[in-house]
Order: C-alpha cells, then structure tokens, then sequence
C-alpha cells in the first residue's frame, strides 16, 4: 500500500481515535505551523507500550499518521519508541509525503515520545528538530 492509499484509509477510519480513561500517561501536542492539536493516551506496563488511542483536531495526514504510528508501537519498549526519529515515518508510512505536511506526518511520533519523557518524568520535552533527519 502506497503512502497515499495508507493516509486515505487511516484517515476515513482510524481504529485507535478514542479517549482511554485508563491512560497510564495522557499527553497534548500542538503543531503551531498547520494547527494540529493530537492528545495521546498511552498504557504502559513493565515499560511496555501496551495499548495507545489517540483524538484531538487534525488534518486527514496528521490523523491517519499518528493513527498508523501508535498502532506500529504498541508492544514496543518505549526505551527503543525514544530512539525513533523521521526515518521511523519514512521507513513504515512512505516518503512522498510532501515537504509541506512534514510536521503532520510527525507529531504523532513526537506526542508519543513527549508522553513518554512525562512518565519517566526525566524533565525532557522534545520538538521536531529533534525527530527530523
């Protein structure tokens, strides 16, 4: 599936937008250049990212991405989430993303790693310049 057909599907029908009440960790993250507002909700267990869902007010490309993000990293160490960059975007959603939505294929990765840094609670807050390649 191209990049194109993949953000079409994801964003018609997200299958993790909803809001966790059980949330191990909750976090807000807003793209001041398009407006995206994503809030993510993470369960985390034994350092595991167990379940994730997501909602917030977005674009059809921020959605479907940070949609198709979250759902790639659940089971995953958020030791090795922290590790992630763009190259993480490009390698499992696509590289024809088009230089003007960069920021909306990345602030699922981005939230996801801000909620994290706030669990560990290890006073780090990254910004895309820290995910860019």
């Amino acid at each position: 599936m191209n990049s194109a057909d993949l953000i079409i599907e994801y964003s018609k029908n997200p299958p993790n937008k909803e809001i966790l009440e059980n949330a191990t960790v909750r976090y807000r993250e807003a793209n001041r250049v398009c407006a995206d507002v994503v809030e993510v909700f993470l369960v985390i267990e034994n350092d595991i990212l167990v379940r994730f869902a997501f909602d917030g007010y977005m674009s059809i490309v921020a959605t479907a991405c940070v949609s198709f993000t979250g759902e790639i990293l659940e089971w995953t160490h958020i030791d090795d989430i922290l590790m992630l960059n763009e190259s993480f975007i490009h390698e499992n959603i696509g590289t024809d993303i088009s230089p003007r939505r960069k920021y909306a294929s990345l602030i699922g990765l981005l939230a996801i790693k801000n909620a994290i840094h706030e669990y560990k609670q290890d006073s780090k807050k990254e910004d895309f310049s820290d995910i860019e390649v």
